[in-house]
């Protein structure tokens, strides 16, 4: 991991510059500064944080890392995301890497895009708002470390690439808005034909993705309440399938709300992640910003 952070230092630095705009421009660009924490069942821990530069464009920087009862050490990623917000074009790229731990390793390179069609912007809607559809594709290159067997007496490096196609769309009224996703996950190896222990992906840092396996079909319904500025709950669900059979399919449960303060923000949630089979995995979420 050292060997990257001096590289993703590097790149924050040169887009640091000067915070406040140079005279004459119209505004200063902003800059936010997040952390995030997540703890819950087994002695999870995760730990997150990021620095964003830029107002219609930006650039941000990542890292998070976690572990649980029973992990070998920490598995750690940075990232990094270069995105544009327009008045209705949004698109962005993103990059990460996770160097190996437990003899597994990742990166990952995903682009997105989407177009919102403003359809109500009067100071008192009476009706639907706007639209958003969008789509994404990611891309990841797993490497797993499969040890030494009295078959195979020398230990080999089973890579695993996998490509997300996804949808995505939202629309608003009267201060809801229902955002729904849907993803389809492709492989170019046949799972049958490898060793069990390439076959069960380690837990990534995100507390939808906390089963272990490599998804299939993935959806999320997501309701999010705006009346009020400084205070926003949400509620969502999320279900997954997987590849390799017959592992059964995954529901993450969850709700939180996000609190604005001038540039200070609060976010706090709590998940419930259910499969058949095993016990329900419980986790509370919570994360602090300022943007200056």
């Amino acid at each position: 991991m050292r060997g990257y952070l001096p590289v993703l230092a590097c790149v924050l630095m040169s887009f640091a510059g000067p915070v406040r705009a140079e005279e004459g421009d119209a505004r200063p660009v902003g800059v936010k500064a997040a952390a995030r924490g997540t703890v819950g069942t087994g002695g999870y821990l995760g730990r997150g944080a990021s620095l964003q530069y830029g107002d219609a464009w930006k650039i941000k920087g990542s890292y998070s890392d976690y572990r649980y009862d029973g992990s070998t050490g920490t598995t750690r990623t940075a990232g990094l995301r270069a995105s544009y917000q327009g008045e209705n074009l949004a698109a962005g790229l993103s990059f990460s890497v996770t160097p190996r731990n437990d003899s597994y390793a990742n990166r990952s390179f995903g682009a997105d895009a989407s177009w919102t069609f403003l359809l109500d912007d009067s100071d008192e809607p009476t009706g639907l708002e706007e639209l958003e559809l969008g789509a994404f594709w990611s891309q990841t290159r797993h490497s797993q470390i499969v040890p030494a067997t009295p078959a195979l007496p020398t230990a080999r490096d089973v890579i695993i690439n996998q490509n997300d196609l996804g949808v995505t769309a939202s629309a608003t009224a009267w201060d809801l808005t229902l955002s729904v996703d849907a993803s389809r996950s492709l492989y170019d190896q046949d799972f049958n034909d490898l060793p069990a222990a390439a076959r069960r992906r380690p837990r990534l840092a995100e507390t939808a993705s906390l089963v272990n396996g490599f998804p299939s079909r993935s959806g999320t319904v997501r309701l999010d309440y705006s009346r009020w500025l400084a205070f926003s709950p949400y509620a969502s669900l999320t279900t997954t399938r997987y590849e390799i059979q017959p592992q059964p399919a995954s529901a993450a449960a969850s709700a939180g709300a996000a609190m604005k303060f001038g540039g200070f923000g609060l976010d706090l949630g709590y998940e419930v992640v259910r499969q058949k089979g095993s016990p329900d995995t419980k986790y509370f979420n919570f994360g602090a910003s300022f943007k200056f």
